[in-house]
């Protein structure tokens, strides 16, 4: 930061930007803001998305650096996952964020390498429904962590649409 604030001249000293960088910064409300008054436009159709992008990224000391799975590859690689979501002009044709925020692996999540199983035959059964068996609810959903991170922000940019939509 030392170098940023040489480049400022005399009007930014070394403080300033120890504080701007301090300050925190509510960067979903300003997004879904700058969205409302330049680019939203009443009579065109908008698709919620979200996406989790990887980037690669070498080194030891950067913060939220893990193993994520990438699709160019098809396999984890080393990086860092970020998770967006932006409401997709129909007409148009643009993307435009609404929220984008760094994917930090919690430490069970870390932790839990599944173990690698022998894969055993299986023996063929009989035609038909097992006797025995019984129905399974299917309401009773697991939410994987993905799931919850699209839950939870969905549900905030709907929170910043009804509280910014005057």
């Amino acid at each position: 930061m030392l170098g940023i604030s040489r480049w400022t001249g005399a009007s930014s000293s070394y403080r300033t930007m120890l504080r701007f960088f301090g300050t925190v910064i509510p960067r979903a409300t300003l997004f879904w803001l700058f969205f409302r008054k330049h680019l939203w436009r009443e009579n065109e159709v908008y698709l919620l998305a979200r996406d989790e992008v990887v980037v690669s990224k070498s080194g030891k000391q950067t913060y939220g650096l893990d193993r994520f799975n990438s699709c160019l590859p098809s396999k984890p690689i080393l990086g860092l996952s970020f998770f967006a979501l932006s409401l997709v002009s129909v007409e148009r044709r643009q993307s435009f964020p609404i929220q984008i925020e760094q994917i930090i692996k919690s430490d069970n999540q870390t932790n839990s390498t599944p173990a690698i199983k022998k894969v055993k035959p299986k023996e063929k059964r009989g035609r038909g429904r097992p006797k025995g068996s019984k129905n399974k609810n299917k309401a009773e959903v697991i939410l994987t962590s993905e799931l919850l991170h699209t839950i939870r922000y969905k549900i905030s940019t709907l929170h910043y649409k009804g509280c910014c939509m005057n």
